[in-house]
């Protein structure tokens, strides 16, 4: 109100959409204390914490992450590489699914992340062990609807539902075992894997150069 506009600061444009809501705040953090910290901080500054990475110690707090409508993007069962992963549990998610807070499965690895249903699966499992009821239906949200909640499109994908985006790939078993395999895939909507056809079969390149079928005789 009156006197002139400052003038732009291109540096601060992230900032200012993070204050104004625009830029979700997803932030690495590891121990529970400090999480605690960011919460206050954020609240103090008028912004929100969507998501916390990695977040090992994140079933300390699983009230406080639900109180904030914080979600927690964790590891099946990393712990024990520095110090502040120390405290890192297998149970972390199963602990955080059950307390009612928005949990999903984290890889941070290359090859992890082409096997999120087996991760999913080992955090699963450590849940049921540790005497959690959880269905295979409210495990399958930990790589699905859940990610897309903190990624802010749950209403474009996430889950299979009219008018969402999403690649469709049917099973051969349950995802959730080691043993399943990938029968189709469709991408928008098109084939574009079949197990069973050859022509809609990628070649790996550990197959280059071998003989095909029907090849050899």
């Amino acid at each position: 109100k009156g006197g002139e506009a400052p003038s732009r600061d291109v540096a601060m444009d992230t900032l200012r959409g993070v204050l104004d809501g625009e830029i979700l705040v997803h932030n690495h953090c590891y121990r529970a204390d400090e999480m605690g910290i960011v919460l206050d901080m954020a609240k103090e500054f008028g912004y929100k914490v969507t998501a916390f990475h990695h977040a090992v110690e994140a079933y300390k707090i699983a009230d406080l992450l639900k109180a904030n409508g914080t979600c927690a993007a964790v590891w099946a069962n990393w712990y024990g590489f520095k110090m502040e992963s120390y405290d890192g549990i297998p149970e972390n998610l199963a602990i955080l699914h059950n307390a009612g807070a928005c949990v999903m499965i984290h890889s941070d690895d290359q090859n992890g992340i082409q096997r999120l249903n087996q991760e999913v699966a080992k955090a699963l499992a450590s849940g049921r062990r540790a005497g959690f009821q959880i269905s295979d239906e409210q495990a399958w949200t930990w790589l699905a609807i859940a990610p897309a909640k903190a990624l802010g499109i749950a209403d474009k994908t996430g889950s299979l539902k009219p008018g969402k985006m999403g690649d469709v790939v049917l099973w051969n078993g349950n995802p959730l075992s080691v043993y399943t395999r990938p029968e189709k895939v469709w991408v928008d909507g098109a084939m574009l894997y079949d197990a069973y056809d050859p022509k809609l079969r990628p070649v790996s390149d550990f197959e280059l150069g071998q003989p095909g079928e029907g090849d050899v005789k």
